[in-house]
């Protein structure tokens, strides 16, 4: 986290001429009573005296905040948004000259609703700026008064532009939790001159853990902020290599064949003409953190080429925590319903609610000989240990990105998303001959075999289990063998 003077400092010197000052104080609003100073009996009343005399006060204080921003001539677009004490949001609205800036003409036009400002971001960009002011609120206790954003935004009329603004928090005095947050900002779309850019993309800069400005053409650049692990890694005058040699250096050795294929200046030029920008998560080994790095323009010529671009990475450890843990309550819960106690595969819910409709290249459906004959000579315990022995089999014969699933009692299904015939029908002989050598240990006198059935063709899965089924009742008069009916 960058201390609260350089911050500032970011600010004073860019575009936007922003100045950084503490919220506003105000000492002349109607002190509360002391409830310890009355009666027991008249306790409550001083409580509610209490709770309306704390209401005008923040009418008091919102207003003069108002009047003091309006008056140091302030006239770019704001907007305006209170808080409860929960921070939650009470109210947003728009002063005229944002609405003027993006195009629209009064409040029918352009509402005083949170929405109003979500609907005038970049679809593309609107999550991201979205989830980026719910989380400056949600932590706005360790931030200057004063913050500092660049973004695009969608006027009326469809023109895009581009805004540098300001935004205030003002919390309040007495437990510091967000009261106002207000934002002013400004049309810089016409502004190229690259040094003015350049200040821009310097207040940018403070919000990535690592930063550079290149410069295109030559692949130079500008280190815009940098930390302890960056420090570390030999420099190079060509940018990607000064990247890949972080790379090497400090993240995981897992994604660095990723960031290689990532980091090439056609298909980063090309990805961000297309969509604006383009991101890769990683995991740090020096720092022991994920981060995102990202790809965004840096500035264009006046004929709208990309001359530079900004790379930055963000620390996304925290959410990317979150996402696993989310992630593992998910995959327990699928654990429970889409495992069968029994065998430990897949089971015929799996099947049903999430594979059943994806396409497929073929579906085998395969079921013990004779298993009700064992089952009823040698007891369900036999029975269970040769459904047991079965599905390992099966599971450890299949690739990875394949199923197996039990079907239903002695049957289970196979489903083969990417295979050819001529391996379906080596893979049928194998499989065969492995179940033809099964032993069970508490019934070593019990011979195990299979009968298959298999339907080929690239289709849904639901369309060829009926088609499997067919070429099991097949292959089951001959049993401890295999059909295939190829679509």
């Amino acid at each position: 986290m960058m201390d609260k003077d350089n911050y500032v400092d970011s600010i004073d010197n860019s575009i936007g001429q922003f100045t950084a000052e503490d919220s506003a104080g105000f000492d002349d609003t109607v002190p509360l009573f002391n409830v310890c100073d009355y009666p027991k009996e008249q306790q409550a009343l001083i409580i509610e005296c209490n709770k309306r005399i704390e209401e005008a006060n923040a009418k008091c204080r919102i207003a003069k905040i108002r009047e003091d921003m309006f008056a140091k001539g302030l006239k770019a677009g704001m907007y305006f948004c209170t808080f409860d004490r929960d921070e939650n949001m009470l109210s947003f609205e728009f002063n005229e000259e944002a609405r003027q800036l993006l195009g629209y003409n009064g409040l029918d036009d352009l509402p005083n609703e949170f929405d109003s400002w979500v609907k005038t971001l970049i679809p593309e960009e609107r999550d991201g700026l979205v989830k980026l002011f719910w989380d400056t609120v949600r932590i706005h206790r360790r931030l200057p008064d004063i913050t500092h954003a660049t973004y695009r935004m969608r006027r009326k009329d469809g023109s895009i532009i581009w805004v540098t603004g300001a935004g205030r928090f003002v919390r309040r005095p007495d437990d510091g939790s967000l009261e106002i947050y207000m934002g002013c900002y400004r049309d810089i779309t016409a502004q190229q001159e690259l040094e003015e850019h350049l200040k821009i993309i310097e207040a940018m800069g403070q919000i990535f853990n690592f930063s550079l400005f290149i410069d295109v053409s030559d692949m130079s650049y500008r280190i815009i902020s940098t930390n302890e692990y960056v420090e570390m890694v030999p420099k190079d005058p060509d940018a990607f290599r000064f990247l890949m040699n972080n790379v090497k250096t400090t993240v995981a050795e897992s994604f660095r064949k990723n960031f290689e294929n990532w980091l090439q200046k056609d298909k980063i030029l090309s990805a961000i003409e297309e969509h604006g920008s383009t991101s890769l998560e990683f995991y740090s080994e020096s720092a022991k953190r994920w981060f995102s790095g990202v790809f965004l323009v840096g500035d264009r010529d006046k004929e709208g080429k990309i001359t530079h671009i900004v790379y930055g990475c963000f620390d996304i450890t925290e959410t990317k925590l979150q996402h696993l843990a989310q992630q593992k309550k998910i995959s327990d819960f699928e654990t429970e319903i889409y495992i069968d106690s029994l065998s430990k595969i897949k089971n015929r819910k799996f099947l049903d609610e999430k594979i059943v409709y994806l396409p497929c290249e073929a579906v085998v459906m395969a079921d013990i000989d004779f298993f009700k004959m064992i089952n009823d000579k040698y007891g369900h315990q036999c029975g269970d240990e040769a459904i047991k022995k079965v599905a390992e089999i099966l599971e450890q014969s299949v690739r990875k990105d394949d199923v197996v699933i039990r079907y239903g009692g002695d049957e289970f299904t196979i489903v083969f998303f990417d295979i050819k015939k001529a391996d379906l029908e080596s893979k049928l002989t194998y499989l065969e001959s492995e179940l033809e050598g099964i032993t069970l240990v508490d019934y070593p006198e019990v011979h195990i075999t299979m009968s298959f059935g298999a339907a080929l063709g690239t289709e849904l899965v639901s369309n060829l289990i009926g088609i499997a089924d067919k070429a099991l009742y097949e292959a089951k008069k001959s049993r401890a063998t295999y059909t295939l009916i190829e679509i």
